[in-house]
């Protein structure tokens, strides 16, 4: 009877794995000609000079969950009255007659892609939610494992990297093992544990290609996790059928009562005493270390895993060896396995979606704000120190602000997007205006609001050049040519120029009309006809020139200060809400099987606005830093103001901006990486300009929108020239050179 019931049983499971087979063939075949019919429609009628581009120069998106999660150029095509997504009766979708494409893993990420097409919208690179862990490739799978991977490489485990740990860690970590070794061998009581020392001695001076283990239970599924499968160990059927009652089972010293006895032993107690502590604070030495260096992160999993698991086993349940392919035991569980030490690719480790870096520089931060507040009188740090400091805070604090927005933005609709980036866009460069024209005012000198018209200047140059410059040099040295819509392009720019010259209006106005005064004049030659050579020559605005100034210039100062915001308000409604067909921003239909995931938010609405608002009292503060610890370096230091604010002040806080301009590139779409400096300059000269004429009206801090020959006509070449380079749509590393 229990014959017929196996077989029944075998017959039975046979006929379920052949069904379930069938299943899986007709799923693959469905899904294989589903991509077809959409890779038939993404490919149609596409030159071959665009087929390698994987950056759309629209703001497309939709909900067709293609196996492709990245951005990616179609060109418009003429379709049929027929679908080819779906079946041959159905009839033409909305999403058959696009333009271009955007493909993301769920709506918030194409939210945030499509955003990064808009007009006033930050563009921001880094996703916004957690990617499903099958859509991940293998580099990054491989930047975010646990270290308990069992893998058999080709080659040999003997790198550069590997050198490189010896000497950072290897040799210092294998002496202190030695030293606690030494010191449990007198104890006579921690001979196990100066055994285990011992033993992680030499595992911790090379421990590549080699694997920590545990002990386990004989019978007990033990689970090995393998580079591309596992194996999961059968248990006996032999002793799965054996009776469980009435019969004694044997006394087996497996894992479990060792562990069980762990804590009566007295040479626990004296490890934990004398030789745990010491080793903690050198494991926790090297997760620091390892971790501010980034690309030895690996190194950082290993030391936390040997502090939380490893040194907290019973020694006895712990063996250190290399394994072989052939040589697997099923009552051991792995434990710690590591093969390379660096990793060049841990640039992309994220935390919680945070950038590694940005992580590693808030500390910066507490270090800035405590020195800069509890230091005044500079005993433990000089002025260099602090201005630096406090500059380099800006940094991850622009990265937090830069991820809120965009967070928000992606889960908002246009308006609330709109108004969080136009508000908290251009927060980190206003903090640091009005914080530096404030402390002028107070100390009465003009030195910072030139400094604050540096800044200005310099940031529209660096926008306008430096920027889509640098992302042309490195996204040519990858590849050979890049394209981009030079209509949209034009568009850009020539809003760019009518902002710049809104901007410098009073300007060019005071220089046509304006009366020169100079001051320390002098004739070099004996003839009083000759020339004279005059310094701290400018145009008379003041009082004495009451009539040109506060009659025509400070009316007209007004006026722009009110237009600008006006036609940056008329922009966004035009394009995000009157005219958003222009930017064929569309969600279509089709999802291919295998890709429908629930986003899951790295940082919810609420989580994303409490920190944008913490990272902007902290920015403001690190700014009043910054401009307290300014003026001593120009008194000590043969640096001029100009240079300061067009380079260093200008540039500082933008550089999260340039990383995403470069990533984009990087991924051939070089559109947006223009578009990332054309954005913020027009938010400069739309937005942040009329602020702080705004600003001076209510609190007056003497700043006038004036500027210097050198500034005007700067900013002026400066838009003459991209144009000039936008006009054919195609860019290479020699034009991003004479950019950059």
């Amino acid at each position: 009877m229990s014959t017929e019931v196996d077989n029944a049983r075998r017959r039975r499971f046979t006929q379920d794995a052949l069904d379930l087979h069938r299943d899986s063939e007709h799923r693959a075949e469905t899904h294989q000609r589903r991509g077809s019919l959409c890779d038939k429609h993404c490919a149609f009628n596409i030159p071959p000079e665009l087929m390698d581009t994987h950056s759309p120069t629209g703001s497309h998106y939709h909900h067709h969950h293609h196996s492709l999660l990245t951005p990616r150029y179609l060109p418009a095509i003429s379709t049929p009255n027929q679908c080819h997504h779906c079946s041959g009766d159905a009839q033409l979708c909305e999403g058959c007659a696009i333009k271009t494409t955007i493909t993301a893993e769920n709506e918030v990420e194409a939210n945030k892609l499509a955003n990064n097409y808009k007009f006033g919208f930050k563009k921001w690179k880094s996703h916004v939610t957690a990617r499903p862990w099958e859509d991940r490739s293998d580099i990054v799978k491989e930047l975010h494992s646990d270290l308990k991977t069992l893998k058999f490489p080709d080659g040999s485990v003997f790198s550069f990297g590997n050198v490189i740990y010896i000497i950072l860690f290897g040799w210092w970590l294998c002496l202190a093992y030695l030293l606690v070794a030494f010191l449990m061998f007198l104890t006579i009581l921690g001979i196990p544990y100066g055994k285990l020392c011992w033993s992680l001695a030499g595992y911790f001076l090379w421990p590549f290609g080699k694997c920590i283990q545990k002990t386990v239970r004989p019978g007990r599924n033990v689970r090995f996790h393998f580079s591309k499968c596992e194996a999961i160990s059968e248990v006996d059927e032999a002793r799965e059928t054996t009776p469980l009652v009435g019969t004694k089972q044997p006394d087996i010293q497996d894992g479990t009562s060792s562990q069980s006895r762990y804590w009566c032993r007295p040479s626990t107690y004296l490890w934990l005493l004398l030789g745990f502590p010491f080793m903690f604070l050198i494991h926790s030495l090297a997760c620091i270390l390892s971790w501010i260096f980034v690309f030895t992160i690996p190194v950082t999993k290993m030391n936390a895993r040997t502090i939380g698991t490893v040194l907290l086993m019973p020694p006895e349940l712990v063996h250190i060896k290399k394994p072989k392919q052939t040589d697997v035991h099923m009552e051991t569980e792995m434990i710690l396995c590591c093969y390379h030490a660096f990793n060049l690719y841990y640039y992309k480790y994220t935390v919680d979606g945070i950038n590694v870096f940005a992580v590693n520089l808030l500390p910066v931060v507490v270090v800035a704000l405590a020195l800069g507040y509890a230091d005044k009188e500079n005993k433990y740090a000089s002025s260099y120190v602090k201005f630096t400091i406090s500059l380099l805070s800006i940094i991850p604090l622009s990265y937090y602000i830069g991820m809120a927005i965009a967070s928000i933005s992606a889960q908002s609709n246009f308006a609330v997007g709109a108004v969080v980036n136009a508000t908290f866009g251009s927060v980190i460069e206003l903090t640091f205006y009005i914080t530096a024209l404030i402390k002028g005012s107070q100390e009465k000198t003009k030195c910072y609001e030139e400094i604050v018209k540096s800044a200005l200047t310099g940031t529209l140059l660096g926008c306008v050049l430096f920027i889509p410059g640098l992302c042309m040099v490195i996204g040519g040295c990858k590849h050979q040519e890049q394209r981009f819509n030079s209509r949209s392009a034009g568009i850009s720019s020539a809003l760019l120029f009518i902002s710049v010259g809104g901007a410098f209006a009073p300007t060019l106005f005071s220089k046509a009309y304006g009366n020169i005064v100079c001051q320390d004049c002098s004739n070099t030659t004996e003839n009083a006809t000759g020339p004279f050579v005059c310094r701290d020559c400018h145009y008379d605005l003041t009082e004495n020139n009451y009539s040109l100034f506060h009659s025509h210039i400070e009316p007209l100062v007004y006026t722009v200060s009110i237009l600008l915001p006006a036609a940056y308000l008329v922009g966004l409604i035009f394009t995000l809400k009157t005219h958003s067909h222009i930017y064929d921003i569309h969600i279509s239909d089709c999802h291919v099987p295998g890709h429908h995931h629930s986003p899951v938010v790295y940082w919810a609405r609420w989580r994303a606005l409490i920190i944008l608002i913490f990272a902007t009292l902290l920015m403001s503060s690190c700014a009043d830093l910054v401009t307290e610890n300014i003026q001593p370096i120009f008194a000590n230091s043969s640096v001029s103001q100009y240079f300061i604010g067009v380079t260093v002040l200008a540039m500082v806080p933008e550089l999260p901006e340039i990383v995403n301009g470069i990533q984009f590139a990087l991924q051939n779409n070089i559109s947006l990486s223009i578009e990332v400096g054309n954005c913020i300059a027009v938010q400069v000269c739309m937005l942040q300009i009329p602020v702080l004429v705004l600003f001076n009206v209510f609190y007056p801090v003497g700043f006038v929108l004036l500027f210097s020959d050198l500034h005007l006509w700067a900013c002026i070449f400066s838009v003459i020239l991209i144009n000039y380079i936008f006009m054919d749509g195609k860019c290479d590393y020699f034009q991003g050179r004479l950019t950059f």
